[in-house]
């Protein structure tokens, strides 16, 4: 068909929009797309401090050291942060499932086939990237006799510890009991039930006990008698997507923390 004004008109038109697409499309920002990756993190409707604070699926004002930190790394890195709360055991499956990205958690070798962690040259947890480090301790009445029960095997030790937390080498004489929650747990030692339970009593190499110790009739056993490691651990769906930004923010992790946010927590107002 040979060419005349109107159809040079319509070709010059169409080029026009096309070079204005292509120039559109240049000037979006090189992080757009990076920017617009959440990553969904779970953790237990239960305070658990200093590292998350009230009893609810809400999130609260101040929401706990642990949150506080993740959610600087994820400005750090360039994403965003969905916080999801419900039971532990359910924030587990949920990670399996692949309907959540994330949670923190002690490596455990039950947990490997559907969890991903930082890993060393030798593909061991790598203690560098960790979130964070904690020890606990026993703590008991001050009119029990804990220590000589330790050292008796042939005592009875009942040890409280909350539901759905994983067993820790306790000696071999003694039995753990499950509590609803750490509250819970302080709450049996208090009243007898039981001859003690664990608290934080180490928080990223600074030693630390929480508020309400001091204000019940309870003393805290040294040295302890658990060392942790907590991790984020990535779904495997999230990690295959998103390896690159998986690595940045293990490495943030380290450099965004505040020692003296996780100890201010544990002033935290509780009540049982």
């Amino acid at each position: 068909m040979p060419f005349n004004r109107t159809n040079i008109i319509v070709i010059i038109l169409l080029l026009h929009v096309a070079i204005l697409h292509v120039a559109g499309a240049a000037t979006v920002p090189l992080g757009a797309a990076q920017s617009e990756l959440t990553l969904r993190f779970c953790y237990e409707d239960k305070q658990l401090l200093p590292y998350y604070a009230g009893n609810s699926v809400t999130v609260p004002e101040h929401p706990g050291a642990t949150i506080e930190h993740l959610q600087r790394a994820a400005v750090a890195v360039g994403i965003r942060v969905e916080l999801v709360r419900m039971p532990w055991l359910r924030c587990l499956q949920q990670l399996a499932d692949g309907k959540v990205d994330a949670l923190v958690a002690a490596y455990n070798a039950d947990r490997a086939h559907f969890t991903i962690y930082p890993q060393d040259e030798f593909g061991q947890p790598d203690p560098s990237k960790a979130i964070n480090r904690n020890a606990l301790c026993l703590t008991y009445r001050f009119d029990n006799t804990l220590p000589a029960k330790l050292e008796n095997e042939n005592a009875v030790l009942t040890i409280a510890r909350p539901l759905g937390y994983q067993p820790l080498p306790l000696p071999p004489h003694a039995v753990q009991v499950s509590a609803h929650s750490l509250e819970n747990a302080l709450e049996l030692v208090v009243s007898g039930r039981v001859d003690a339970t664990t608290v934080t009593c180490e928080i990223n190499g600074i030693a630390a006990n929480r508020q309400e110790i001091d204000t019940l009739p309870l003393k805290v056993l040294q040295p302890p008698v658990y060392y942790s490691v907590g991790y984020l651990m990535l779904s495997k769906p999230f990690y295959q997507q998103n390896p690159l930004i998986a690595d940045k923010l293990w490495r943030a992790l380290p450099l965004n923390i505040e020692h003296n946010r996780y100890i201010d927590y544990l002033a935290y107002p509780v009540g049982f």
